[in-house]
């Protein structure tokens, strides 16, 4: 649990003309990375090709919006020994299908462009004051010409020439400028409003009476253009079912898909060469994952090419699991590194709840982070710290601000303070050694155990030391013994110039004990936070008593909401910086690479636009 796993390097040669069908089950599976070995290859996506791609973004730009969803079903076989072929069929079918939608499409869009303009009027309706009538606003005649904008206020009035008439209307946002002038200067106008990106209201025809029926008016043109609309969409639709436009869509989108994945990829006339890493540990469970395509295939598992990096996964347990991201901060956990994700689901809301104790605070955090956690995945991390708030709580004898609800089972943090100080410095030694630990384990890992017991391990037997002789002062002359240790290891560690070596690990012991115990003495903020949320929460009490009855509850229910809000915010950020400043610049670098699974092609369809010509 606390080694991530490193993907292996995998090679699969199979028929070109399955090719399709192998890449598709293994983005299904999410279970490979694909990367090129090295070697010559030959492209699919050769220059003729290019033109017909081209043409199909193009395509997916202007059409996209009004043809179906591609058709997510199986699609039959496509013969993807000639993928020029296939494409050039499928554009084809494609473009015949628009020559016919086009005048539906531009029908739509001017309607659409219609209900636009109607809305907008229908907004100037609501503000206040005189308007004139319709025919005014649309032709002031002799001449003259007549413009309505909407401009936002933060930008400014409009600058205009002095004999230009104007009415201006508007509410907190925007206003609304009704302007008569000639034509020559409204043109000057217009490019004025351009450039401050005003919106231009057009006055709808139709209008008859006064002001009062003009909206009901105006809701009857925007049913009308409605269903007029509905009818454009339905003839779309039944031209897109007999053309089978989302099955076109979901083919091109493939032999897309299909063709950014094989570009780097080695072919020949009849077969590819597929590589990458993968999370599968033997050929076996990788071969479960092509199904039927396994018998048609050959795949094993050679040493990576050289100079290449594998991918590292994290594999935690679902409660550790919502803890990656805080190790991710700093970088993925490399193959001889260790993933604290198990340590902190222990560690972090220990801490938080530390600083945080209180029974009814504590339930309200994990309701909200429980309500939250789909909206705002990180969120789900309130529900942790909220359960360990609750058992500080408890053995705080704190239940929303107040004491006395419930008997404390352990201390009064305001009553015995440096007892509560004292015991966060001693959970952050704990966290500090067991970085250490993690440190051991690595140089393990790297094959460096005895480097680290000959050197390294005395740098923690003089911590320990130190740590015990604030109870035993005797315990000095063990920390001097594991400064010598350090020292004397250092020198047979080196293989040449060894007093130069123990010099440079002097120096290193110095600066990495100062470091290590500021660190330890940082932990005291966790006890000072404590007292701090006590403290507040004393206040908002005494507040309270001295409120009527009601005002009582009201004082207390306000003062809750306070530090809820205040209090939580800083106690978390104080718990990342703990982990992130403290506990993690023991052992992690972040050095490793993420693995990014090969994703099926109508999964990231729409996502954003094909990429560009290479």
């Amino acid at each position: 649990m606390l080694r991530p796993q490193v993907c292996r390097w995998f090679e699969l040669v199979a028929l070109r003309d399955h090719l399709a069908a192998v890449l598709e089950a293994l983005a299904r599976a999410g279970a490979v990375e694909l990367q090129t070995a090295g070697r010559a290859t030959q492209r699919l996506d050769d220059a003729p090709l290019e033109a017909l791609r081209i043409r199909f973004r193009e395509l997916d730009r202007a059409c996209r919006a009004h043809w179906p969803a591609p058709d997510r079903a199986e699609t039959a076989a496509m013969a993807f020994d000639d993928p020029q072929q296939a494409y050039a069929q499928r554009v084809a079918s494609l473009e015949a299908w628009r020559s016919e939608a086009d005048p539906l499409i531009a029908a739509w869009e001017a309607r659409a462009h219609a209900a636009r303009e109607l809305q907008a009027f229908g907004r100037l309706l609501a503000l206040p004051g005189t308007l004139p009538h319709p025919d005014l606003l649309r032709d002031a005649g002799g001449g003259l010409a007549t413009r309505i904008y909407a401009v936002e206020r933060s930008g400014g009035p409009l600058a205009l020439p002095a004999d230009v008439l104007r009415l201006v209307l508007g509410d907190d946002a925007e206003d609304v400028w009704i302007l008569v002038g000639r034509a020559s200067e409204m043109e000057r106008v217009d490019r004025q409003a351009l450039g401050r990106k005003a919106r231009r209201i057009v006055v709808p025809r139709g209008l008859q009476g006064d002001r009062s029926q003009w909206p009901a008016q105006i809701a009857q043109q925007r049913r009308d253009i409605e269903a007029q609309q509905a009818t454009l969409q339905a003839a779309l639709a039944a031209l897109a079912q007999r053309a089978q436009v989302a099955r076109l869509v979901a083919e091109l989108t493939r032999l897309e898909w299909l063709l950014e994945q094989s570009g780097p990829l080695s072919t020949s006339e009849r077969l590819v060469w597929v590589t990458g890493w993968t999370t599968a540990r033997e050929p076996a469970g990788f071969a479960a994952t092509l199904g039927p395509l396994a018998r048609r295939c050959v795949v094993h598992f050679p040493a990576p090419p050289d100079g290449v990096e594998p991918p590292s996964l994290l594999v935690n347990g679902r409660l550790a699991r919502a803890f990656e991201r805080f190790a991710q901060m700093l970088g993925q956990p490399g193959r001889h590194e260790a993933d604290p994700s198990a340590l902190l689901a222990f560690f972090a809301p220990l801490l938080f709840g530390f600083m945080f104790g209180d029974i009814g605070q504590g339930a309200v955090l994990c309701v909200a982070g429980w309500r939250l956690r789909r909206r705002v995945p990180l969120l789900g991390l309130l529900v942790p710290g909220g359960l360990a708030a609750m058992v500080f709580g408890w053995a705080f004898g704190s239940v929303f601000a107040r004491e006395g609800v419930v008997h404390p089972l352990w201390l009064n943090p305001l009553h015995q303070p440096v007892t509560v100080l004292a015991a966060a410095l001693a959970i952050g030694a704990v966290i500090l050694l067991a970085g250490l630990a993690l440190d051991a384990a690595q140089a393990a890992w790297r094959g460096e155990a005895r480097d680290w017991l000959l050197r390294d391990a005395g740098f923690v037997f003089a911590y320990v030391a130190l740590l015990g002789a604030v109870l035993q002062p005797a315990l000095f002359g063990f920390a001097a013994l594991g400064a010598v240790w350090y020292l004397a290891g250092a020198a047979r560690v080196a293989r040449a110039r060894r007093l130069a070596a123990v010099g440079v690990a002097f120096a290193q012991l110095l600066e990495r004990g100062l470091q290590l115990l500021v660190n330890t003495l940082s932990f005291a903020r966790v006890g000072a936070f404590a007292l701090a949320h006590a403290g507040l929460a004393a206040a908002v009490v005494a507040l309270a008593d001295a409120a009527d009855a009601v005002g009582y509850w009201i004082v207390l229910m306000l003062g809750n909401v306070l530090i809820l809000a205040l209090e939580g915010l800083v106690v978390g950020i104080q718990t990342t910086r703990l982990l992130l400043f403290e506990f993690f610049v023991r052992f992690l670098k972040g050095t490793g690479r993420m693995f990014r699974p090969l994703q099926p092609p109508l999964a990231v369809y729409g996502a954003s636009s094909f990429k560009e010509s290479r």
